[in-house]
């Protein structure tokens, strides 16, 4: 595949997130305990000052950010999920922009980032890529803080092969079937990589399925 392959596996994963938003949070909701895990991870890293939220969705991480941020900007490509968002997250702490992350640069610097299950959905082609956003999108003290699924979700996916990145094939409660960029990483080999990259990673899981990790810069010199 070319990388206008690629391109158009991208948008097809936007407009499976848009035909999906009406109907997210009812079929992706943490499990209980999972998420209180998750919550006090977050809470006792405290996302204060000037946050940023990359692929808010339908906000069941932005209502929590906003008590924290001074101002919250929450970013994501599909309008039908930032509506939910809105109406989910009243709060004049927040603002929101539509926008694809593949191709969205930030005009101004955060003390914070956070993204849930995002990463997974960002082709290894992308990775140093995002990570180079991420960067520019930080204050040279700022701190990240994201949540992803482990490995063994592989199991509970629908694979397709021969792919150019990791993808699984996702049915909607309509029938509609969509495609999904899905990376699934082993959290000793993932902070590895963003050594590499120049971030330090402390990564945690909370169940078989999910981890959260806190990223900072390393020191130079």
């Amino acid at each position: 595949m070319t990388p206008d392959h690629l391109d158009s596996l991208l948008a097809e994963q936007v407009a499976y997130y848009r035909a999906r938003a009406h109907e997210y949070d009812a079929t992706h909701a943490f499990e209980a305990a999972s998420r209180a895990k998750l919550l006090a991870a977050l809470r006792a890293f405290s996302p204060r000052g000037r946050v940023l939220e990359l692929a808010c969705g339908t906000g069941q991480w932005t209502a929590e950010l906003a008590m924290h941020a001074s101002l919250l900007t929450a970013v994501d490509a599909s309008p039908e999920m930032i509506a939910l968002n809105r109406a989910r997250v009243p709060s004049d702490n927040v603002h929101y922009v539509e926008a694809d992350l593949f191709a969205w640069s930030a005009a101004e610097r955060y003390d914070v980032v956070f993204f849930s299950t995002w990463l997974s959905h960002v082709p290894p082609q992308r990775f140093e890529g995002f990570w180079a956003l991420v960067g520019e999108c930080l204050k040279e003290n700022g701190r990240v803080f994201f949540i992803d699924e482990l490995p063994a979700v592989a199991a509970h996916e629908r694979w397709i092969a021969g792919a150019i990145a990791p993808l699984v094939e996702r049915p909607l409660t309509t029938g509609e079937r969509y495609r999904a960029i899905k990376v699934l990483y082993d959290p000793a080999e993932l902070g590895a990589r963003l050594s590499e990259l120049g971030w330090l990673a402390d990564i945690r899981t909370v169940s078989w399925r999910l981890f959260y990790a806190t990223v900072e810069r390393a020191p130079t010199g």
